[in-house]
């Protein structure tokens, strides 16, 4: 049986952001896994590119850059009767993917057609400080590491992180335009899912790329290891509440740290 996604990402104690970060490889992140998510990102990306791609002139060193790397590694060739930009390298590569202006220390341009609940438009352009300005606690606690990191890294490295979040359902896409039901103090557990960001950062002539990748679940999928259903309850229940609204969770967190208190796993 194969190990589950989230088994080694949840290390016991409270809530806190981390800029912890791992060796990464390129060519396993980046190589084809799962024709249904590239399928899924097309069909978002066809219907509305103006809604997850952004970009701005800063960013066309990086993008041909990016297009080097995806051919060396083998994963995408070169179109001959399409221009090699962003929206071509999109939709042939399977993560979604930002890059940061290292300069400018802006975002200088991103495809990303799986969001969890941002907007690519509101961050392109902006410094990096400003967007992290609007997530409760982040800059105060990890800003200035997060700054080092990308400040460092060096094209040929990569590292590799997740991000966390609960969602109602489990679609892959929560850009805010789509409006997706929020998770209430009345929402049965069954119905919440845990939803993983894999990020890989790499250095680029210029600034630095992010790939990301999507992965779901049934929060309850966790119970089977009693150890990490511990582990999430006392996240949930220890975020602060500015995070735990940012993150659309306070409405629901005392009563899901309950229901997964009472829960009676099947192991």
């Amino acid at each position: 049986m194969s190990r589950p996604f989230w088994k080694d990402l949840f290390k016991p104690g409270g809530f806190a952001w981390s800029i912890k970060v791992r060796q990464g490889d390129l060519d396993d992140f980046f190589a084809p896994q799962d024709e249904a998510m590239m399928a899924e990102r097309r069909r978002w990306l066809d219907g509305h590119p103006d809604r997850h791609l952004v970009e701005t002139p800063e960013a066309a060193p990086m993008i041909a850059a990016a297009w080097e790397l995806a051919t060396r590694l083998g994963h995408v060739g070169r179109p001959d009767d399409a221009p090699a930009d962003l929206l071509g390298l999109s939709r042939r590569w399977e993560p979604d993917l930002v890059f940061y202006d290292a300069k400018r220390r802006t975002f200088a341009a991103a495809c990303v057609c799986l969001p969890s609940s941002w907007d690519p438009r509101k961050w392109i352009g902006r410094p990096l400080d400003e967007v992290h300005d609007e997530v409760p606690r982040l800059q105060q606690q990890i800003g200035a590491g997060i700054d080092r990191f990308l400040d460092r890294l060096e094209p040929g490295r990569a590292f590799r992180r997740e991000n966390w979040s609960l969602t109602h359902g489990g679609e892959l896409n929560f850009h805010p335009a789509l409006d997706r039901p929020k998770l209430q103090a009345d929402t049965p557990l069954d119905e919440v899912f845990l939803r993983i960001e894999h990020q890989i950062f790499t250095g680029l002539p210029g600034g630095v790329m992010m790939g990301l990748r999507i992965r779901t679940c049934p929060l309850a999928d966790l119970a089977a290891d009693p150890e990490v259903w511990e582990t999430m309850a006392e996240k949930i229940e220890t975020m602060p509440d500015d995070v735990a609204e940012y993150k659309s969770l306070l409405k629901a967190r005392d009563p899901l740290v309950r229901a997964m208190k009472e829960f009676a796993p099947e192991i």
